[in-house]
């Protein structure tokens, strides 16, 4: 472990992007997501598990795609229990990172040598809920089969006294046969009526009280050699328990500990063990602000002298149709066959997956391990709460983020030259628009991209971010921002009419300052948290 690079001083560092790795709907990398971002095709596909009436955007990524670079560097059953056990969020956030730092010459050595300097924080939206859905419904399927098998009449004998008119018990539920067939109410039915009768059957009590001994028997003496013979036996036992009284799979038994290998803190976690780094990791969420909050708190940490290097990253599952099921009924989300543009019909966007890593670094790191980064320096970052209103941002809360971020930069906000809006394609587009007067000149060019990606719930500010800083191109006179792709016709007529510059369906040219380009991206999360980020593009490397 080298020496350590912490500063002695609360003097505010540089700090640059050096790695970049992007998993969206559309998009496996970085190059095809900013071919994306160029060619502004939408990316998105109807979901047919709701018969085509919603559009998604569906990541493209394959895992496979990493196996050597995995096996790589440990045994190969490593990949093989990653692709077991990790649910799509933890995959996607580790191809995603691998295609950051592979980016970059050197950087994985630097990351080695750091090691314990380097932070990392991994942030989602909603979570691994398809893995936490697909969970869900194998432990009601198997309490409904558990529940049927002890309550059924040929082995519990006091429901089948009762149905034969020979007892009586309180509060005994409907009987599901008086119910129609096929109905949903003769399901429910059922259900409360298997839990009911199962409780009175000794058998289950037998086997309750045989499956309790079976888990109560102590280890042996020595714990390092005896644990997994325990295990094992205990394995042995409950078979063996299950085939005497011939029952389904216990509840119990029917949840996947991967449940608990995919906790929110889990895509952190397995970067840290892939790279073999000591660094603090933990995972944080500010609905749609997530990727500004985490990229917040890691230039404090860097500022603070508190790490060197920072990986921070989003990722949300593939749309599961509960979660589009649940944008739709908030009245956020467009439906039907034709995309959602933001600015535009005010139809709402379309929820969509994947996943967003940067790597960024102090410039005193860089510059000791001579490792080149992307032309994009962070300058500063705010982030605020509306303390008003779960869905609908207010105008101070945004504010506060955004004069913030712009104290942070220590920039005068009348040089700006590209601001990316949040836009979801609501109202609220043309509010976001009244509460940035006061911050971004009219000069500087406005772009809006959920109508090419959809609106990744924790990775859409980080998408964004990614194509606002990496997609223009440049020579020595002047930057060339990319269109947004929004038809310019389709603008509503209450936010055409504003004096401003859009990047809409075309490209839109800027001269730059001195520096570069400077750039402002607000993100606007449920709940009212806000996140605002300022950086400059740099012309160290023209394209």
């Amino acid at each position: 472990m080298q020496e350590n690079l912490r500063t002695t001083t609360t003097e505010k560092r540089r700090i640059f992007m050096v790695g970049c790795g992007v998993v969206a709907p559309g998009a496996s990398n970085l190059r095809e997501f900013l071919e994306e971002v160029w060619s502004q095709k939408a990316a998105l596909l109807p979901e047919e598990t709701l018969n085509g009436a919603f559009l998604v955007g569906k990541p493209k990524f394959d895992f496979a795609n990493y196996r050597n670079w995995i096996c790589e560097r440990h045994t190969p059953n490593k990949y093989t229990q990653l692709a077991e056990k990790s649910g799509e969020n933890v995959q996607m956030a580790i191809g995603a990172t691998i295609d950051a730092i592979t980016q970059t010459p050197g950087l994985e050595k630097a990351l080695k040598d750091l090691d314990s300097r380097v932070a990392i924080c991994m942030g989602s939206g909603l979570g691994d809920l398809n893995l936490v859905f697909e969970e869900g419904r194998n432990w009601e399927q198997a309490l409904w089969n558990w529940n049927h098998f002890w309550a059924a009449p040929q082995r519990n004998a006091a429901c089948k006294a009762y149905l034969n008119g020979e007892s009586n018990f309180p509060e005994v539920p409907q009987n599901p046969e008086e119910l129609p067939v096929d109905s949903r109410e003769r399901m429910n039915a059922w259900a409360k009526w298997d839990a009911f009768w199962a409780k009175e059957t000794p058998l289950l009590k037998d086997f309750v009280s045989e499956f309790s001994a079976i888990e109560g028997a102590p280890m042996g003496s020595d714990v390092a050699t005896d644990k997994l013979k325990l295990i094992r036996a205990k394995a042995k036992a409950c078979k063996q328990l299950q085939e005497k009284y011939a029952c389904p799979t216990p509840p119990w038994e029917s949840v996947s500990p991967n449940l608990l290998w995919n906790l929110p803190n889990a895509p952190a976690a397995q970067i840290s063990m892939l790279l073999g780094i000591h660094g603090s990791t933990w995972n944080a969420n500010g609905a749609c602000a997530t990727f500004g909050l985490l990229l917040n708190e890691a230039i404090q940490k860097i500022h603070a002298g508190q790490a060197e290097v920072a990986i921070i990253g989003t990722v949300d599952n593939t749309p599961p149709p509960q979660v589009v099921s649940a944008f739709y009924s908030a009245r956020v989300l467009a439906t039907g066959q034709k995309v959602g543009t933001p600015l535009c019909e005010m139809r709402g966007t379309h929820v969509a997956g994947g996943a967003c890593v940067w790597i960024v670094a102090s410039e005193e790191t860089l510059k000791k391990y001579k490792l080149q980064h992307l032309d994009v320096e962070i300058m500063g970052c705010g982030v605020s709460s509306d303390a008003e209103h779960i869905i609908t941002p207010s105008l101070e809360g945004p504010k506060l983020a955004i004069r913030s971020a712009i104290q942070d930069a220590g920039i005068d906000s009348k040089t700006i030259h590209s601001w990316d809006l949040h836009a979801t394609g609501t109202p609220g587009d043309f509010s976001e628009l009244r509460l940035i007067e006061e911050f971004v000149p009219r000069e500087t060019v406005i772009s809006a991209r959920k109508g090419i990606f959809g609106h990744g719930m924790g990775s859409n500010g980080g998408w964004e971010l990614t194509a606002q800083l990496l997609g223009p191109k440049h020579d020595a006179t002047k930057f060339v921002i990319p269109p947004s792709g929004i038809p310019a016709s389709s603008v509503h007529s209450t936010i055409s009419s504003l004096p401003r510059r859009f990047a809409l369906d075309k490209p839109v040219s800027v001269e730059p300052s001195q520096d570069g380009l400077l750039c402002g991206k607000l993100s606007m999360g449920v709940g009212g948290i806000t996140s605002c980020v300022i950086a400059r593009v740099t012309q160290q490397n023209q394209n």
